[in-house]
């Protein structure tokens, strides 16, 4: 049995690690998603400054509806930004949700395997101590005769 856990506790670990990588990489594109949602945030609050500033100069038709244009398109692209960064989040929880998972597991074979350790030094402590005292009751008996 102990050899059987301690191969489950091989598997868990490499798991776990896999875990890991998996929720530091998901961790990564949600940061670099989130930067990029700034960037386009800050790039839309630009142009459209640009675009009051340039209102109040006067444009033509042409050039208000160019730039009209433009901040819809941008306005569609935050949206979608917006939600690849919720299903990024979504798969950020779902990796740590995993990786807690195996990581629980695998300190609970852990667990397992040292309380079978302990008992099995124990039990040899255990057999020390008889054969000890056998030797002692043996060494007197000896030395009555």
């Amino acid at each position: 049995m102990s050899r059987a856990l301690q191969l489950l506790a091989e598997q868990l670990e490499k798991q776990e690690r896999q875990a890991a990588a998996q929720f530091n990489g998901a961790q990564l594109q949600l940061q670099q998603l989130e930067q990029q949602q700034q960037m386009l945030n800050q790039y839309q609050q630009n142009y459209s400054q640009e675009f009051q500033q340039r209102g109040q100069q006067g444009l033509s038709s042409y050039q208000f509806s160019h730039f009209q244009g433009f901040i819809n398109k941008l306005e569609v692209a935050q949206e979608q930004q917006q939600a690849g960064l919720q299903q990024a989040r979504t798969h950020v929880e779902t990796c740590r949700s995993a990786w807690l998972a195996l990581r629980t597991r695998q300190q609970a074979i852990e667990k397992l395997l040292e309380r079978a350790a302990e008992r099995k030094k124990q039990e040899a402590n255990r057999q020390e101590q008889k054969e000890l005292d056998n030797l002692s009751i043996y060494r007197f008996h000896k030395k009555e005769r």
